[in-house]
């Protein structure tokens, strides 16, 4: 299977002929270091985890640190997937107040060409903006782009990875399309994204089996108590307390982990079977 070819478009990936504490050092000597600063640095490294993460999981990417060099990769590459950032204020080459919104011209860049090759290619709009400003996803939505949050923390590089995941698996899926038939399309694009669901289901039954095994020793504990009791050799009230221990520790430890992992198993499940669904019937 080929792997996926991704244009990752942002002015905060760090240069990769410049050890990250050089990079750092230069940066903060040119414009000066205060917490504005940092907060682009830390997106900086990250951005920089986001791209090595890619390479890590197979992917064949490739990254546009300018504006210029966006718009040459744009024009001369081809790939499956882009990654596109939405603002470029440190890119000095732009005019200053186009560098907000200069996301757009890429996005319609990889649109113009595309509609000449015949092709659609996905793209992804990366902003911090989208919180503070929702008409920009609703832009986003309206020009067929998948706005994501960027944001320097691991639930953000999740994110990014699984709706690139998600991608890649459309992708595989509709390369079979042609040879099958739509029911079996369909199955096969439930299969793929059903496959990014193993960690959680696994974390399911790793708290299912400890229910189980807790819920048999306070079963084996309780029938000890009974015969002890009936001989004698142990109170009804300790036995009342060690099963209600028991009973409240499966409740409190076990039962309510048990219960947001099923939930959130099967909330996330029955949402990309529904969206695969409706894909894969257009798709057939």
């Amino acid at each position: 299977m080929p792997a996926l070819r991704v244009l990752v478009a942002d002015d905060q990936i760090p240069p990769s002929d410049i050890p990250q504490g050089e990079f750092r050092k230069r940066f903060f000597a040119e414009f000066g270091d205060n917490p504005e600063h940092r907060r682009f640095m830390e997106q900086c490294v990250f951005m920089g985890d986001i791209v090595q993460g890619l390479k890590d999981s197979g992917y064949r990417v490739t990254t546009a640190r300018t504006y210029a060099d966006a718009t040459k990769e744009i024009s001369n590459g081809s790939f499956d997937l882009a990654v596109i950032d939405l603002g470029w204020f440190m890119d000095f080459s732009i005019p200053e107040t186009d560098r907000g919104a200069a996301g757009w011209s890429l996005c319609q860049q990889l649109d113009d060409k595309d509609e000449r090759s015949g092709k659609r290619t996905p793209q992804i709009l990366f902003s911090s903006r989208f919180p503070t400003d929702p008409a920009l996803s609703r832009e986003a939505a309206r020009r067929q782009k998948l706005p994501v949050f960027k944001e320097a923390t691991e639930t953000v590089r999740n994110s990014l990875m699984a709706a690139i995941g998600f991608v890649d698996a459309t992708l595989a899926a509709q390369r079979v399309a042609s040879s099958t038939s739509p029911k079996r399309f369909n199955e096969e694009l439930q299969n793929i994204a059903l496959s990014f669901f193993k960690e959680p289901l696994r974390d399911y039954r790793r708290w299912a089996l400890l229910t189980l095994a807790l819920v048999g020793t306070s079963v084996a504990v309780l029938l000890t108590g009974v015969g002890l009791a009936l001989v004698g050799s142990l109170k009804v009230a300790a036995l009342s307390s060690i099963t209600s221990l028991v009973t409240g520790l499966i409740s409190t430890l076990l039962y309510r982990r048990l219960g947001v992992a099923q939930r959130a198993v099967d909330a996330s499940r029955r949402e990309v079977l529904k969206q695969l669904s409706a894909h894969g019937t257009k798709g057939g």
